[in-house]
Formats: structure tokens, sequence, C-alpha cells
């Protein structure tokens, strides 16, 4: 069969080759729909990149509590095992997610700056989460928090955008003492 005839779709189909083709066809069609079906389930739950972020750290399903002691004073408490920030700041506590919203890289405490840094592309956030400057296309992300038994806790199955969810995000923290 000639070229030609392939590329148009004409001809005997019966080679190994035509075969082929036809599976990676149907193959990449399918994955499409798949890819699509998805979006549009997805679309008001959550941010496709975050959903995709989610699944490539394993952090998708893990939904869990963890609990901490209440800070003493203002500053960062970073919990690389749950990937969780506990700050306190100005009579107010928050837990972030450890990454940055551009690219997943680990955020790091400056205390001498009270602020964020993500050393990947120079984001850096204010100690209450807010983006200042850099690549990153918005503030980190929040968990819900709540005080119970005189512990903060996180709820890390509840991430909060405040690009998607700004109400949220704001409201995403417990005054203490």
């Amino acid at each position: 069969m000639s070229r030609e005839a392939t590329q148009a779709g004409e001809g005997d189909c019966g080679t190994d080759e035509c075969e082929v083709t036809t599976g990676r066809r149907t193959f990449l069609r399918d994955g499409l729909m798949a890819v699509a079906a998805l979006t549009a389930i997805a679309g008001a739950a959550a941010p496709l990149h975050a959903l995709a972020r989610e699944y490539a750290t394993g952090r998708a399903g893990a939904a869990g509590m963890v609990s901490y002691g209440i800070p003493a004073g203002d500053g960062a408490t970073i919990d690389r095992t749950n990937k969780v920030i506990l700050v306190r700041y100005q009579g107010m506590v928050h837990a972030f997610d450890l990454e940055c919203p551009h690219k997943g890289t680990a955020v790091q405490w400056q205390p001498e700056q009270n602020r964020f840094y993500c050393p990947k592309h120079k984001s850096t956030f204010k100690a209450e989460g807010t983006r200042i400057q850099g690549k990153s296309p918005r503030s980190l992300d929040r968990y819900a928090v709540r005080i119970e038994g005189g512990k903060v806790v996180v709820d890390t199955g509840t991430v909060i955008d405040a690009e998607a969810n700004a109400a949220g995000w704001s409201a995403a923290g417990v005054r203490v003492g």
C-alpha cells in the first residue's frame, strides 16, 4: 500500500502498520476524552493544576487531621512529614501547604524578613501567606484549622486556594491569646 493511500485513509488496512496507527489514534482519542471528562467533573471542585500536583506528590485521597501545640509566639514551624507550615502571626494561627503554588517547590521560612521564600523562582510571601512578588500566581495555599483541646487541628484534606476561594482563604485561621 502506498504512503499516500495510508495518509488519505484509503486502501486495505489489513497491514500491521495500519493496525498500530489505528491503535495509537484510538488511545489518544480515548485519552483526550478522559481528560475532557475529568476537566468537566473537577472544574467546580478544584483547579486541575492542584489536582495534578496532589496526585504527583501522592497526597490525593490522603486527607487527614494533624494537630500541633499552639505556638507560644510569632514565627513558623515546618512539618516536612505532613507538608504543613504552621504560622502564628499577629495573634492569628494559619496552616499552609509547604509547597509553592507555582511549581510545588518547598518554601523556606526567613525569620529575619518575617516571610516565606521559594528558592526555585524567587517568589516571596508574607508571614500570613499573601504573595509579595515572584512567579507564583497566587498566595500560599491554606489548610482549614481549628482549636480543639488546647491544640491547633489542621485539616490537610482541605486545601484552600486564595484565587479560587478568596473568602475561604481569608477565613482559614484562628485567633489565639
